[in-house]
């Protein structure tokens, strides 16, 4: 994948930095931007100190039934400069209207966690190559 920015949202400090790790060793070549809230991420899509350029790809942590992650889902899926990210979801909440909600959001992929530790790197590596063979 062309150099692109990527937005990690998840309010657990111990995923984020799993994540960090992961995507460190499958050496994804993106700018990699993290937030643990998703007010906090709505103001680094859109705010005034907006990501530049705009994530291509977006990997939100729904952990909660009703969530606010669908929420943030809707506010991208509406706004014309965003809603063609690629979105996808990982979950700890195994909770079918979640995900229903979620593909009916036409997002990307919905993936449940925690994963076990042999699965974190394979899960990014997957990941990594997927986006590697998509074009935007």
């Amino acid at each position: 994948m062309r150099s692109s920015n990527i937005l990690y949202i998840d309010s657990c400090k111990t995923t984020i930095e799993n994540a960090k790790t992961a995507l460190l060793k499958v050496e994804v070549q993106s700018n990699l931007y993290f937030s643990e809230s998703y007010p906090d991420a709505w103001q680094m899509l859109t705010g005034e100190n907006t990501l530049t350029p705009a994530p291509k790809i977006v990997l939100i942590a729904i952990n909660e039934i009703g969530s606010e992650g669908i929420e943030l889902i809707k506010k991208i899926r509406k706004d014309p400069n965003l809603r063609s990210l690629l979105i996808f979801v990982i979950t700890s909440v195994h909770d079918d209207k979640n995900k229903v909600a979620a593909l009916d959001l036409n997002i990307a992929g919905y993936f449940d966690k925690p994963f076990e530790n042999y699965k974190i790197l394979e899960f990014y590596t997957i990941m990594n190559d997927y986006w590697n063979i998509i074009e935007f």
